[in-house]
């Protein structure tokens, strides 16, 4: 990239981190001033003048009423700000004040409502808002003067009354007149939940512009195309090499393909390069819960709860740490104080989801998955503790539904399919249980139990009478669980084996299996024993005088 170039591009991040700044969208803002930063420091060069934030259609008396109603949102003043802008037309002001009007709307709606977290609650508070903004904002894209920024307002209010399609509409133009606003292109993907989105991007009438890769890459993460986003991903860090929004969505996309070591370094990368960072921060506990990290996820918690015990990424991880020291009810209080931040931090849901199986509280955790799902029906991890929790409660018909949901999500990940497996086979559906079972060990060619239970299903549902295919599957399972420790079900594959070469009459085999099983005790042990004996009978063949000692030449003994 040529210096200009990058000294330009530098110049629109700062504008429109300026811009989002001033309307009170920080989390746009943030993410654009982060890249400027980075593309600064990696490269040296930065723009000669700061960015203005008086914006054209401005006048004067616009501008003192700017400071004055942004100061009222800053305080958490919103009808105030809404009041102060009123009679303001500007692009600016339109913003803002509509902005304000729909946090007031919403902070109404949650004090009307009652415990989110609450089994019970079905509270039917909307944010009454939304139809004055729709009004207002409607009014002004019908004669031409709405901006980028108020595009995606108008995109807001109609996600949030459900109507899909016209926020999707007014994200891409949002999208096509502020291309560098990022919040606008990240509302646009949370809409995408299934994968053919990802396909039709092309379709999609969206700017030209070097943000749309980003974009893309982001779409691909959240429907779990983590390849997909891998590569994208990584052409984008060589462009942007010391960004660490980039680090941080490689991490999370090697933590959903389950290599959390690589992960767990990039996470450590992250913390030596802004050790105050807390986005992500809660997926990183994830990583070391599962390696159960015990004194590295403490030390997380501390320092998480130093820079800011108030995120919701702070409980996040809080929670993890209890939870992996059995202590459930305590990780269950700071799951629910995450949630009473954020009603709609996903992880916070699912989590708490976990916590109430290990406490055996189903119908909490039902209700914590569904929640999860509302909030995101891409959550795969929600549709499988679903599945999960029914299957505790022997409900297979419902497990079924809601693993299939999980295997939509993830269709190359072989857990789903084994759960499918498993539940097809509760309900003797047991050609399908095979489909299931056969797509697991194409995914996961290392998992013996896969196809042990393959082999079981054609030894005695699909094939009894013909057991070449289950010793095949049998075979393959032993070979992989060679070093293993030996199971229940490695033994079943053993005595199966040596019976299986022993009707064969390929007997060394058949010796060798049930010599494994000679190393046990129980019924394993008898079987062997049985089994030996009958093998050295075949041993010898047929025609062959038996080795009897010669009778005895010395006379009968007279006791008497």
């Amino acid at each position: 990239m040529a210096e200009v170039e990058v000294e330009q591009q530098v110049q629109q991040l700062l504008s429109i981190s300026t811009k989002c700044t001033s309307r009170g969208l920080y989390n746009s803002a943030k993410w654009a001033a982060e890249l400027a930063t980075a593309i600064v420091k990696n490269t040296g060069t930065a723009p000669n003048s700061a960015p203005s934030d008086s914006e054209e259609d401005e006048t004067p008396a616009d501008k003192v009423k700017l400071v004055l109603g942004k100061t009222f949102f800053d305080l958490r003043q919103y009808d105030r700000t809404a009041h102060s802008l009123e009679e303001s037309q500007c692009h600016r002001a339109v913003f803002l004040a509509n902005y304000s009007r729909y946090l007031a709307g919403e902070m109404r709606k949650e004090d009307e409502e009652a415990d989110p977290l609450h089994p019970m609650d079905k509270s039917a508070a909307v944010n009454e808002e939304l139809k004055t903004i729709r009004v207002r904002l409607e009014e002004r894209d019908r004669v031409k003067k709405l901006d980028g920024f108020g595009h995606y307002l108008l995109g807001l209010v109609y996600k949030a009354q459900k109507l899909k399609q016209l926020a999707i509409d007014q994200f891409i133009s949002a999208a096509n007149k502020e291309p560098l606003h990022w919040g606008a292109w990240q509302e646009l993907a949370n809409l995408a939940e299934e994968r053919p989105f990802f396909q039709n991007l092309e379709k999609l009438k969206l700017p030209d512009h070097w943000m749309y890769k980003f974009f893309k890459a982001y779409v691909a993460l959240e429907l779990h195309l983590t390849d997909d986003a891998l590569e994208l991903y990584t052409e984008l860090a060589e462009a942007y090499p010391t960004s660490n929004y980039l680090v941080g969505q490689v991490a999370v996309a090697r933590y959903n393909r389950r290599e959390f070591d690589d992960a767990e370094d990039l996470f450590h990368q992250l913390r030596k390069n802004d050790p105050y960072r807390l986005d992500n921060v809660d997926t990183y506990s994830n990583i070391l819960y599962v390696k159960e990290q015990k004194p590295e996820l403490s030390y997380l918690a501390h320092e998480a709860c130093r820079i800011d015990q108030y995120r919701v990424e702070t409980c996040c991880v809080i929670g993890n740490y209890y939870s992996l020291k059995g202590r459930h009810e305590k990780a269950v209080e700071y799951f629910r104080r995450a949630l009473k931040l954020d009603r709609n931090y996903l992880a916070a849901w699912t989590l708490m989801g976990h916590e109430y199986v290990e406490l055996k509280n189903t119908p909490a955790a039902i209700e914590a998955y569904r929640r999860a799902v509302d909030v995101n029906p891409r959550d795969y991890r929600a549709w499988y503790g679903l599945g999960q929790t029914y299957e505790l409660l022997k409900m297979p018909m419902y497990s079924l539904y809601y693993y299939r949901q999980a295997q939509k999500q993830r269709p190359n990940d072989s857990r789903m399919w084994s759960a499918l497996a498993q539940t097809y086979k509760e309900l003797n559906q047991w050609r399908d249980a095979a489909k299931c079972y056969e797509r697991c060990c194409q995914l996961n060619e290392n998992d013996p139990a896969n196809l042990h239970g393959l082999g079981l299903i054609y030894l005695t549902k699909l094939e009894p009478n013909d057991p070449d295919k289950a010793a095949y599957f049998f075979k393959k399972a032993i070979d992989l669980t060679v070093d293993a420790e030996e199971s229940d079900v490695t033994l079943e594959a053993y005595q199966f084996l040596a019976e299986y070469y022993k009707g064969k009459e390929k007997l060394e085999e058949a010796e060798k299996y049930a010599m494994r099983l000679m190393n046990v005790g129980g019924k394993y042990k008898e079987a062997a024993k049985l089994l030996l004996k009958d093998i050295e009978g075949l041993k010898i063949p047929a025609d062959k005088p038996l080795d009897l000692p010669p009778p005895s030449t010395s006379p009968t003994p007279t006791w008497f």
